[in-house]
């Protein structure tokens, strides 16, 4: 993160438009609660994407990082989710609150994240074309 972007949040967390979480190095990741959905969304957005066109996945985005780093990584997700909500997550949840390990999760119900793979690369095999990944 560069130091306009890192100046930029800590100018909204004076102006009470940012939150904050603390991690475990004792520092502050800054971030607009109103933006973090747009940004994770779009993130799993294009690991779903990436999946269907059997592509690698991008890097995760930066506030999910600073969970993973975070003092309290349950707390951290706790600021930007709704209590027993199911958010559009790359992620395993529990793998990310309990080791602050990114490990994908399948969008396909019932099915592992490598089954998920193997169905999307027969889908595409079928159809002759890259579906998803032409969107």
């Amino acid at each position: 993160m560069g130091l306009r972007e890192r100046l930029g949040r800590l100018k909204e967390a004076m102006e009470g438009h940012a939150d904050s979480i603390e991690l475990a190095d004792g520092s502050r990741y800054f971030f607009a609660p109103g933006e973090v959905w747009q940004e994770v969304f779009r993130h799993g957005s294009d690991c779903l994407r990436a999946d269907y066109a059997g592509e690698p996945r991008p890097s995760p985005p930066e506030i999910l990082k600073a969970v993973a780093q975070s003092k309290n990584r349950r707390a951290a997700v706790e600021k930007l989710y709704a209590p027993g909500s199911q958010p559009f997550l790359a992620y395993d949840q529990e793998a990310l609150v309990k080791r602050g390990e990114f490990i994908p999760r399948s969008f396909l119900a019932d099915h592992s994240y490598e089954e998920s793979l193997v169905v999307f690369a027969k889908k595409n095999a079928e159809e002759g074309y890259g579906g998803l990944a032409n969107v």
